[in-house]
């Protein structure tokens, strides 16, 4: 996800309570839920134009994903903030679109028998924001993409609307629904604590904001149709000022030297030259930009500079000595300048850190057979052998 979005990994615990129990819960079920197959049809038919314009259907790369508009610090917030949006909207392979759809068509049926459809579709949006911005926060180096934060926002609005709402139904015929979404909710997080490759910051982002949501929609749904507008009205105000304001700060305290995007368009041109001149004077300035030093990293190695490439790297893990980026390609770099004891050391630390990844495992055998331990090595491809697929490189959500 390979681990992937945690709300899509059990659909046992997806809410699918007695058909009469939720039918009432605002007005009539309506005869197709036509907001939900709507919000499907969109995502599929993104990753379908994706996969039909030469994007990997399994495994994009990250400049594909940037390219159709996945959540990434120095491009959203230096100019280019509307990926807050658009990366609810793209997907990273064909599991991950299926397994998300198949938690929105769940999720998305019971929201859309509680709110309008409208009301839906402005709580799945803000929602999915809201999530994209939390991972802003968190990891502003990562590049993510996915709609989970835009699910787990409509079960939070859920979660707030029947326990909270004032609904014409007893609580006990509400019981089953509301404890099934709330299991849903946190069984999922917990995995997406737990499992490397998820962006539980965006899940968070996208429950808190639904849940805020769902505790004040939950009080107007059964007032008269103007007084229930005027108040949906100044809620959804309200939510896109606090997002707005977030977007602000973190523009201020997180927002990237435009530099950083320009070498990473260099980058994905492959200009090494240019990325290093652009990066050069910005590294003089600030010395400690973690970003610029493993775009430099990057360049040098695309220059098949090894040398000037452990170096950035080096630099890099001296601010960050847990970067899995930085460790990997340093321990490329050393083996190709005959370092082989230093890239060992590089990859052990890795798999330390992530041990049950079989590419690293595979890397760390290569790094054994380069330095003559055979049996080392022979017991990390069998390690490998028995593990499953690696987990992306990009946070997914």
């Amino acid at each position: 996800m390979t681990p992937l979005c945690p709300d899509c990994r059990r659909s046992a615990l997806q809410p699918s309570p007695p058909e009469a129990q939720y039918t009432s819960v605002a007005r009539p079920a309506p005869p197709q839920p036509v907001l939900t197959i709507a919000l499907v049809a969109i995502n599929v038919a993104v990753y379908v134009l994706m996969v039909v314009r030469g994007v990997s259907p399994i495994s994009p790369t990250t400049g594909q994903l940037l390219q159709w508009g996945a959540n990434f610090g120095p491009f959203a917030l230096g100019g280019q903030p509307w990926r807050v949006f658009t990366s609810n909207y793209v997907h990273i392979g064909i599991i991950h679109i299926a397994l998300n759809m198949w938690c929105l068509w769940n999720l998305g049926r019971l929201a859309e028998r509680v709110f309008r459809p409208v009301t839906m579709f402005v709580v799945y949006t803000l929602c999915g924001i809201a999530g994209s911005v939390a991972s802003l926060w968190w990891h502003p180096q990562g590049v993510g993409a996915g709609a989970s934060g835009a699910i787990f926002g409509l079960a939070g609005a859920i979660i707030t609307v029947l326990y909270l709402g004032k609904l014409p139904i007893p609580k006990q015929a509400l019981q089953p629904i509301l404890k099934s979404v709330v299991y849903f909710a946190v069984i999922n997080l917990i995995l997406g604590g737990t499992i490397s490759g998820i962006d539980n910051s965006a899940h968070v982002g996208g429950l808190v904001m639904g849940l805020a949501l769902g505790a004040v929609l939950g009080q107007v749904l059964m007032w008269p149709r103007d007084s229930r507008l005027r108040a949906e009205l100044l809620t959804f105000a309200a939510a896109t000022l606090l997002l707005l304001g977030s977007g602000w700060w973190l523009q201020r305290t997180h927002g990237e030297d435009p530099r950083l995007r320009t070498a990473l368009v260099n980058l994905q041109k492959n200009q090494p030259d240019e990325a290093i001149a652009t990066l050069a004077p910005l590294l003089q300035q600030h010395p400690d930009n973690r970003v610029a030093l493993f775009l430099m990293g990057s360049a040098y190695t695309r220059k098949l500079d090894y040398a000037a490439a452990a170096d950035s790297y080096q630099r890099l893990l001296a601010l960050d000595p847990e970067n899995r980026n930085a460790l990997f390609l340093l321990s490329q770099a050393q083996l190709q300048l005959g370092q082989t004891g230093d890239a060992i050391a590089s990859l052990e630390k890795l798999v330390r850190l992530d041990p049950d990844n079989p590419s690293l495992q595979g890397a760390l055998g290569t790094a054994y057979v380069a330095a003559g331990r055979q049996q080392d090595a022979d017991a990390a491809f069998a390690k490998a052998a028995h593990m499953s697929p690696a987990p992306p490189a990009h946070p997914v959500h």
